[in-house]
């Protein structure tokens, strides 16, 4: 883990103008992503720890696959590669007749090389490639209950998002992790 963003989230606890502009600074000068994609974990994880098991997961099947590699230690460093950010969002749940705060997860990506950068090439690789590997993947396709979600990123709609869970979630336990700093491609 990066050392000054240790020491960030700790003086801060991720207070919601800090993440902003950390998030702000990602987007404007690092990497503008190219894609949104919401993954939904079929064991509905409600701790941060767990969720953020299941990201690092898909994040290095994703990335092994895309970038051809038989191992995490091998991915290439940025910038060889797409940058990746892992948000987790929490959402009320009905489950077994009651209801919970589950954790799905959303992945701003950077642009893909060429000719991946299209969302037919993405969702190949993600169903073909990364469905079989990651276990705890919802694998469900059927509208309104998709296990993965890939969306073309939008500033005015994707930027933000996630930052509104701070307020939501204000009183629950790790309501100030959102943004999962220990799987993401944070530059400094």
């Amino acid at each position: 883990m990066n050392h000054r963003l240790q020491r960030i989230h700790q003086k801060t606890r991720w207070h919601p103008k800090v993440l902003q502009e950390l998030i702000r600074d990602q987007w404007e000068n690092n990497f503008r992503p190219q894609w949104f994609i919401t993954l939904l974990w079929n064991d509905l994880p409600t701790q941060f720890d767990v969720v953020k098991g299941h990201a690092g997961t898909s994040r290095n099947v994703f990335l092994t696959q895309l970038m051809g590699c038989n191992s995490p230690t091998r991915i290439p460093d940025l910038p060889e590669r797409p940058s990746l950010i892992f948000m987790q969002e929490r959402k009320p749940v009905i489950t077994r007749g009651r209801q919970i705060a589950a954790l799905h997860t959303h992945l701003h990506l950077g642009a893909l090389p060429d000719p991946l950068n299209h969302i037919w090439h993405l969702d190949h690789l993600i169903h073909q490639k990364v469905f079989p590997r990651v276990q705890k993947l919802l694998k469900t396709t059927s509208e309104g209950n998709k296990g993965v979600v890939i969306k073309p990123w939008n500033w005015d709609h994707h930027a933000f998002y996630n930052l509104k869970d701070y307020y939501s979630y204000r009183f629950h336990q790790d309501s100030d992790l959102v943004l999962d700093y220990e799987n993401s491609d944070l530059v400094f």
